[in-house]
């Protein structure tokens, strides 16, 4: 899903993408879309 809004890991504006796992909004630099998830979560299934 693909809201507006503040990126909730690093704070930036713009276009953010639902995190699959965790359900935060995040910007582009901080969502893998690859797999669906937030750049925390990805980091936790290494």
């Amino acid at each position: 899903m693909i809201k507006e809004g503040l990126c909730q890991i690093c704070g930036k504006p713009g276009i953010m993408n639902s995190c699959n796992l965790c359900g935060r909004l995040v910007c582009s630099e901080c969502y893998n879309a690859e797999k669906g998830l937030c750049k925390i979560c990805v980091a936790k299934f290494k």
